[in-house]
């Protein structure tokens, strides 16, 4: 998209009528298309404009959930390339995404689109008769696009539990607001793209978070990073 094409989305996207607009128009283009994916794209630069606050009221909350839901069908018929572009697009983005644990009650739709990607992205790679048909180009780029998103991710991550720490390690519910605050689910749905150092981190980072849990739960650990 041209930065006036992108102007034009984002003046759509940031009305409830954009949001229907732009949900049947992913619930009717062609899955596997240049169009879904460049639609696609769209909404993965711009999460935080669309998803990053909470609608006022049921109806638009629901017409969220319907455009979320829009976005992660086409996701699931994506090859790995179009993936590849949709993790790009989160990166290259201006604003950080809303990276909420799923169930959040300040609402879910970026994460559970994302977890789309990832999902769908660990089922191309493992299934033998899909994968030997990628190039080493098309693996290449989507660990690049990855690796770009998981510093992202874990950056946020860190940043988000030492704000926490800091703020509630007296307080008997620190765990329980660590877990409530960490996208857990994305770090899992990572987990099957990571490289050895990248666990590490992950190990490195689960460490920092046990004695906060075990200070405020009887063995019930830090959630996020299990």
């Amino acid at each position: 998209l041209s930065p006036y094409d992108d102007l034009v989305f984002l003046r759509i996207v940031t009305l409830p009528k954009g949001w229907k607009l732009l949900s049947r128009y992913l619930e009717l283009v062609t899955s596997g298309s240049e169009l879904a994916r460049i639609a696609c794209m769209a909404v993965f630069r711009h999460l935080r404009s669309i998803f990053g606050n909470m609608p006022s009221d049921i109806s638009a909350a629901e017409t969220m959930t319907r455009l979320a839901r829009a976005v992660s069908t086409r996701i699931v018929r994506m090859e790995l390339s179009d993936l590849s572009a949709c993790l790009a697009a989160i990166v290259c983005s201006s604003l950080q995404p809303p990276l909420r644990p799923l169930g959040s009650p300040a609402g879910d739709w970026a994460s559970v689109i994302i977890k789309s990607v990832l999902d769908r992205a660990t089922v191309l790679l493992t299934d033998q008769h899909v994968a030997s048909n990628y190039s080493m180009q098309n693996r290449a780029l989507w660990q690049a696009s990855f690796d770009a998103f998981f510093g992202l991710l874990t950056q946020y991550c860190m940043s988000k539990f030492d704000s926490v720490v800091h703020t509630a390690q007296l307080q008997p519910a620190a765990a329980a607001v660590i877990t409530r605050e960490m996208p857990v689910e994305l770090l899992r749905a990572s987990l099957p793209h990571t490289n050895e150092d990248q666990r590490k981190q992950l190990l490195i980072f689960a460490q920092r978070t046990v004695p906060v849990g075990t200070h405020s739960s009887h063995g019930s650990g830090s959630g996020p990073m299990t």
